[in-house]
């Protein structure tokens, strides 16, 4: 049996309890007290400043005013005051058992409000709310089919044309697989919200992929945004078993192209396309993204004290990224009210481009005392020309060549370089710096090359996660034997193999994995002294 995810998510606030029957509300929210006297205020949609986070008692609680929804800046993190001069009191009531919170929030510019929704229950309707910030009132425009009875909510977004979307998780890991996430539409009903209104709009446009790193709960928590062509982002962080516990593992963002973005209600696997691991915000809590007027990308999130399964405290953080899987710490982010934590982020500036070098990928080989150098870039329409760029220290950079743009009536081209006068480094690093038609610079991800190493992956594990077999491309110096082992979380090696290697690329197969236990392990290539390890799981 897996255990509730709930107890774990320091977003969601589990806090149940029976109560005596009393009026079958389906939703209660309730307004607290004005803590402070502030002017209501419209979301700032037009000066590109500020973007919003939920915030929520991180004790769980059962009285009113444990929900707040607070400006954030995007230059320096500083939180302000309280839209609408209020906080609220959001929890669902099944039965004679409430359930509290809510970690999902979507601001529409057009008609300046704020959308929540009460994930928390487990087997039972959810509620869309919309909330005035001028007004500080809300009103419940939808209630979720049955069909949707089993999933949960954290991840609610509001596109550039209004119309609602949120992508549910099933708490069922027994059912299918192909209908583990689901995307959904909903109505953000108009200039003024009525009860009711958006019920009949809530809509599932079918789910999303199943394979590899996008399989059940490695989807599991996260946020929503769109840029303004209405491209979909999804940030998650995964939620597995690793060794008989639930874990927060992998940090990863994806997109869904707006064209693959279904118009009607389906049943099929909506494509989804792989954009970044955040290696840095791995077994963290995202719960928030947001988009700046320029494409940089906010993340909140929640950092464990300790380890995960001793259910220490944590730390809320935002970062902010300009480069896929990269990201820096906003210092100046810090709740304001005592024992809350930020829950998710929402942003009402949609931008034309999202992340700057999100369309240039590069990978770096060593071969007898050069680097082979080879890139993609998926928009190549729009490249002028591009500078590859050469480091000591992975810090500063020089332009080293200059490459013109080859077939420009192709939407992605593949180059290569060969970098014959490397410096006399044991290690060099690289990046490509692509001039666009329109003036902006896209830079790639940074390769370093280990010029007198004597293994070099080049691509793998795959798959990964992996189920029975994996295998790896690793380059090799000269003719060499490759010791390959497997290293599960306690440290013990369970498997061990060496492979006789030729010089150049050698593809290295790893099978019979069929009977570990599913969880996180460590995977080692070795030659002599030399070791690369990578991290995979088993499902």
């Amino acid at each position: 049996m897996i255990p509730n995810p709930d107890l774990m998510k320091p977003d969601l606030l589990p806090f149940r309890f029976s109560a005596p029957f009393v009026a079958m509300l389906p939703v209660l929210l309730l307004t607290g007290s004005i803590t402070n006297n502030l002017i209501a205020q419209l979301p700032d949609c037009t000066s590109g400043n500020t973007m919003y986070g939920v915030f929520n008692n991180a004790a769980g609680s059962t009285t009113a005013d444990s929900m707040e929804i607070r400006p954030i800046n995007y230059a320096t993190g500083t939180v302000g005051p309280l839209m609408g001069g209020k906080r609220y009191w959001i929890r669902k009531q099944i039965g004679t058992t409430y359930y509290y919170g809510s970690a999902a929030l979507g601001v529409n510019p057009a008609n300046n409000h704020f959308y929540v929704i009460t994930q928390m229950s487990s087997a039972g309707a959810k509620d869309i709310i919309a909330i005035d910030p001028v007004t500080a009132t809300s009103v419940v425009v939808g209630t979720t089919p049955t069909t949707l009875n089993n999933y949960h909510f954290v991840k609610l977004a509001i596109a550039p044309n209004g119309i609602g979307y949120a992508i549910g998780v099933n708490r069922d890991t027994s059912q299918p697989a192909n209908t583990f996430n689901p995307l959904i539409r909903f109505s953000s009903c108009g200039f003024s919200p009525t009860a009711g209104c958006a019920t009949s709009s809530i809509t599932i446009l079918g789910y999303l992929p199943t394979t590899g790193n996008m399989y059940k709960w490695l989807l599991f928590n996260g946020d929503l945004a769109f840029d303004a062509s209405g491209n979909l982002f999804f940030a998650t962080a995964a939620y597995e078993n690793v060794a008989g516990r639930m874990l927060y593992t992998d940090a990863r963002l994806f997109k869904i192209d707006v064209g693959n973005i279904p118009s009607v209600a389906g049943t099929g696997i909506i494509p989804m396309t792989f954009l970044a691991d955040y290696n840095p915000l791995d077994s963290t809590v995202i719960n928030g993204i947001a988009f700046d007027v320029t494409g940089n990308m906010y993340f909140s999130t929640k950092r464990f004290t300790g380890p995960q399964y001793t259910n220490p405290p944590s730390n809320p953080e935002l970062y902010k990224s300009a480069i896929p899987g990269q990201s820096s710490k906003l210092t100046g982010f810090a709740t304001v009210t005592p024992n809350f934590s930020i829950s998710d982020l929402a942003s009402c500036n949609y931008p034309n481009r999202v992340l700057a070098i999100s369309s240039i990928r590069l990978t770096a080989v060593p071969e007898n005392g050069r680097a082979n150098l080879k890139w993609e870039m998926t928009n190549n329409k729009e490249v002028k020309f591009f500078e590859l760029q050469r480091s000591a220290d992975g810090n500063t950079f020089e332009t080293i060549a200059s490459i013109s743009a080859t077939d420009p009536d192709k939407e992605s081209a593949r180059y290569f370089y060969a970098d014959v006068k490397t410096p006399p480094a044991k290690q060099v690093f690289y990046r490509v710096r692509a001039s666009m038609q329109s003036g902006i610079r896209n830079y790639s991800n940074v390769a370093n090359v280990l010029l007198e190493s004597k293994i070099m992956l080049i691509a793998g594990p795959n798959p990964n996660p992996f189920t029975d077999h994996l295998d790896f491309t690793a380059a090799i110096k000269s003719p060499n034997t490759t010791h390959a082992s497997l290293i599960d979380q306690t440290g013990r090696v369970i498997y061990q193999k060496d492979f006789v290697c030729q010089q150049g690329e050698n593809k290295i197969v790893i099978e019979g994995l069929g009977g570990l236990s599913h969880g996180m392990y460590i995977a080692e290539l070795k030659i002599d002294e030399e070791v690369i390890r990578t991290k995979l799981i088993k499902q």
